[in-house]
């Protein structure tokens, strides 16, 4: 059963968590960069079809006011996401899914 509009389930606590993650390594993060990490470090959608489910959210946490978007320059059709002051209210929610990308990014493959 699918949860109400306006609400924030884990896949929403993670992928803030990743834009907090790339923010604080300086990345800019986009529809696909989000999807290839939720695949990687968090193995949720994992069909390639999945990704208009991650802008289904991005939409979501923008509305709800915890993201903010800007469009990418003229020639690039990528939109960027940016935490805004509001997300840092499900900081505590979030945080141990920074703390699994923290811990996947030192280690060495």
């Amino acid at each position: 059963m699918p949860k109400p509009k306006g609400t924030c389930g884990a896949t929403k606590m993670k992928i803030l968590a990743i834009i907090s993650h790339n923010m604080k390594n300086n990345k800019e993060s986009y529809g696909y960069r989000i999807w290839q990490s939720l695949k990687n470090n968090f193995y949720v959608y994992m069909n390639d079809n999945d990704i208009r489910n991650v802008y289904h959210h991005l939409n979501d946490l923008c509305s709800l006011g915890y993201l903010s978007r800007r469009d990418g320059p003229e020639d690039c059709t990528k939109c960027f996401y940016r935490l805004t002051p509001q997300a840092s209210i499900l900081e505590n929610r979030f945080g141990k899914f920074v703390n699994i990308l923290e811990q996947n990014s030192t280690v060495q493959v």
